[in-house]
């Protein structure tokens, strides 16, 4: 690529979402082009062979001195159910850990890693070297994206806020090994064998030594970026935005004060309203294995029990989504006829009753803070905004009503999930209206400096 080509897309940026299930990446070709053409979602999930073109499963497997990714590593990890294997399946915990350090040395767990070859670290490094191949062949296919942007920078969405911790400088250590490793291992990741324990190794001992360039620019917390969305794609902007962000492993509140007297439009957090929960789709996915367990009855043998709940905990999301989308759901294992389980069971479920009123309270506490500013600056409107993954669950608009009717107010509070399917967001290309509320941090992740906060 020549200078002049490379100068042209300096403003590019291309942001990672590690999605506790699913991962995304988008690309800002320059936040000054309009958003229909700046900004697109990259088609990842395409490249994994995934079932959503845009989202690939943040997964990785150790089977027979070989590792698989994504959507490959999904399906040995259902086949290693008899073995009582399980799969890596999320980099949300070493993102958001109190001590990243620690938790980057730390080793695999037997039944993820039997060799006890690798510590997080490297399971990181590894998975964004995959990620960094998806990208590349996603931009090299891409009719509508310019070749010369595979090497803009780069950002990652983080569900922690952490300015000055020096956590950036652990991360751009792993962007960088992960850069070597991608360009080390190259195709051999979307190969259906998988690559070899001993090539990983090497690769990544090389890295150390020899690192490339990440080109990582900085990590965006995650609200921030969904917010930066919801205000770059609204219809109807209003001064008063709290994302509720609902991910797998966790739900993240955060409220912005958009002000649009400025240039750029500054995005300053309301910091008193920020709050990160456990009340996730893991749990919700918790509450309806344990349904299952109990109405299928209990099993011969320990070992028999640990089949059953490995097989329950890998089908969890799809029975999840299957229940909320028909009405009920059912998982067959060997020997057994189907147990079923419908939608009415679920929500009259104690567990279950229990985890709607404890989120209720939890929504209520940030969006008082928000809804207390509005007022005392006589605003009319507030906008929660939902995203992630959790955002199309269907009791979602119940919850939000509930939570806003905890003390008066005379605010309209107007919500809804960050899609084309809400009227508050029309500008949005409609083919991504299912899919809009889990991109929506990637896309907002590569915009987020059009809103710097102050």
């Amino acid at each position: 690529m020549d200078e002049g080509e490379s100068a042209r897309y300096e403003r590019a940026r291309i942001c990672i979402d590690f999605g506790t299930a699913l991962s995304k990446a988008s690309i800002c070709l320059d936040p000054m082009l309009p958003l229909e053409v700046g900004v697109k979602p990259l088609p990842i999930g395409a490249i994994a062979r995934g079932e959503h073109p845009l989202l690939t499963p943040s997964v990785i497997y150790v089977d027979g001195g070989r590792l698989f990714f994504g959507p490959a590593a999904l399906d040995h990890a259902r086949r290693g159910v008899e073995t009582q294997r399980d799969p890596l399946l999320s980099f949300k915990t070493v993102l958001g850990a109190t001590n990243v350090d620690q938790a980057l040395a730390q080793k695999l767990r037997p039944s993820m890693d039997p060799t006890g070859t690798f510590i997080n670290r490297d399971a990181l490094v590894l998975y964004l070297a995959y990620l960094d191949q998806l990208i590349r062949e996603a931009i090299e296919l891409a009719p509508n994206i310019p070749n010369a942007v595979v090497n803009a920078k780069r950002r990652y969405t983080s569900p922690v806020w952490k300015p000055g911790s020096g956590a950036d400088k652990t991360f751009e250590a792993i962007f960088n090994e992960a850069a070597a490793v991608s360009q080390k291992l190259g195709k051999l990741f979307h190969a259906q064998e998988g690559i070899s324990i001993a090539q990983s190794k090497d690769a990544l001992d090389k890295a150390r030594l020899q690192p490339g360039n990440g080109m990582l620019e900085t990590g965006i917390f995650e609200p921030h970026a969904a917010a930066a969305t919801a205000l770059a794609f609204t219809s109807a902007p209003t001064r008063f935005v709290l994302v509720f962000d609902m991910g797998a492993g966790t739900v993240d509140f955060a409220a912005f004060d958009f002000d649009e007297s400025t240039e750029p439009p500054a995005l300053t957090e309301i910091k008193e309203a920020r709050q990160c929960s456990a009340l996730a789709g893991d749990e919700i996915d918790r509450i309806l294995i344990e349904l299952y367990l109990r109405k299928r009855g209990g099993e011969k043998s320990r070992e028999d029990e640990l089949r059953l709940l490995r097989t329950a905990r890998l089908s969890a999301r799809d029975m999840k989504k299957e229940l909320f989308t028909t009405g009920k759901t059912s998982l067959k294992t060997s020997g057994w006829m189907a147990t079923t389980i419908r939608i009415n069971e679920l929500m009259e479920d104690q567990n279950f009753r229990t985890y709607l009123t404890a989120l209720r309270n939890t929504m209520a506490a940030s969006l008082n803070v928000v809804l207390q500013r509005a007022e005392a600056v006589g605003a009319t409107a507030v906008d929660v905004v939902l995203a992630g993954g959790g955002s199309n669950l269907p009791f979602m608009p119940d919850l939000v009503k509930s939570a806003a009717q905890v003390r008066p107010h005379n605010i309209q509070v107007r919500f809804g999930p960050l899609s084309p399917a809400n009227p508050l967001y029309n500008s949005v290309d409609p083919s991504l209206r299912d899919i809009f509320p889990q991109i929506a941090m990637s896309v907002g992740g590569a915009l987020v400096e059009m809103m710097p906060a102050r």
